[in-house]
């Protein structure tokens, strides 16, 4: 371990679990951070107990739940590291990186206010408890070392109606964006179906459902492309939720045109997103940094998403962006709004073969994103925060 650079314990949010088969995207980029870091062995990821091996490259410590009945399950985490803590001593870290829990931050930083505290923010703080008040927030941009964010949306969104006046010196300077990136596995480009792609968890927010709609009204004039859905409401989901069924009824006048794949491993969607000439993202809420974004332009589909959140960041000059930012899906004629936006989308790349070709191609070629960025970025800010 390098004297520059500090022994670093990463708390994960309690639901995500560190393993191949149900690893969700913090876990994922945790986990890809660590692996890559020029100094794995000063990083300790400590999360929920888990059954199966933890992903590859990452030193994982499992922290029981203390008196979860009492204390819910996020401060019954926080109460297991800080039993962790106590019970070991000689293993207190120089920095202790939390993961999109705002409450934790604080509460762990009020329990031990000796120990540096970052927190690296992958959804907006104002959905989160701790994170909900300017108060909160304020709070947080006073009192911890660094706060980290995949996006530029979600840094102005914390920081935008904090008054300067109140704000300590640094804590414009403590705010520090690391965007998400993936990195391109295949140098050669992948040969394409005429396939669509639909790909995440089935919520209403990722706009599942109004896709689908989309396309029920748009694939029959276009009998020779295929709808390829993958994804459920939770892991290797029992049985479909009501949602999934909902949308399985809008698929059924074009089922010959459909796949509804369900839960896919990772390497099993990356060969659907190989084939995938077309990639739909349609999320409906203020996405912070969508991976399902980037997999997209890395795998050189064809791309149709929103303006929502982040995604502009990622996909602004690389495809087709629904202008729905300011049309709220729980409002129906917003719905409608949104499903006629999307089938025109489209319709324009099913029914033009040379613009197809020159999103794919921009797709290809265009391609800015490494994710070794992310841990050099990340390295980085840790050892700013040495000692």
């Amino acid at each position: 371990m390098t004297s520059s650079y500090p022994k670093t314990d990463i708390l994960l949010p309690y639901k995500e679990v560190m393993t191949k088969a149900n690893a969700g995207a913090i876990a994922r980029i945790v986990a890809y951070l660590a692996s890559v870091s020029d100094y794995p062995e000063a990083l300790n990821i400590f999360g929920s107990p888990i059954a199966d091996p933890p992903l590859k490259g990452v030193n994982f410590t499992p922290i029981s739940f203390f008196r979860k009945w009492l204390y819910g399950k996020n401060k019954g985490f926080l109460h297991g590291y800080l039993k962790h803590l106590k019970a070991h001593p000689e293993q207190t870290p120089e920095l202790v990186e939390i993961h999109s829990r705002c409450q934790l931050a604080r509460q762990l930083k009020t329990a031990r206010p000796d120990l540096k505290v970052s927190l690296y923010m992958h959804n907006d703080a104002r959905d989160m408890q701790g994170g909900q008040t300017r108060s909160e927030r304020l709070w947080l941009g006073n009192n911890l070392s660094a706060i980290l964010f995949v996006s530029h949306y979600l840094k102005d969104s914390f920081i935008r109606d904090l008054p300067e006046k109140e704000l300590c010196a640094d804590a414009y300077s403590k705010c520090i964006v690391i965007p998400n990136e993936v990195t391109r596995t295949s140098k050669a480009r992948p040969e394409k179906q005429k396939k669509i792609l639909l790909a995440g968890r089935m919520v209403p927010e990722k706009g599942i459902l109004e896709a689908c709609e989309a396309a029920a009204k748009i694939l029959p004039a276009f009998p020779e492309w295929h709808l390829a859905i993958v994804g459920s409401t939770h892991f290797h989901a029992a049985k479909p939720s009501e949602y999934e069924q909902k949308i399985t009824r809008t698929l059924a006048p074009i089922a010959t045109q459909t796949t509804q794949h369900g839960y896919l491993q990772e390497t099993d969607l990356s060969k659907l997103q190989a084939q995938a000439a077309i990639a739909l993202v349609p999320s409906l809420w203020q996405e912070p940094a969508g991976l399902t974004v980037i997999e997209a332009l890395a795998y050189g589909c064809a791309l149709i998403t929103t303006d929502k959140g982040g995604i502009p960041e990622i996909a602004r000059g690389r495809a087709e962006i629904a202008p729905i930012r300011e049309l709220d899906y729980h409002d129906e004629n917003n719905r409608q709004a949104i499903i006629t936006i999307l089938a025109a989308n489209l319709h324009s790349l099913l029914s033009d073969n040379n613009k197809l070709a020159r999103l794919q191609d921009r797709a290809w070629k265009d391609y800015p994103f490494d994710a070794r960025n992310m841990a050099v970025n990340a390295d980085n800010y840790r050892i700013s925060l040495k000692s």
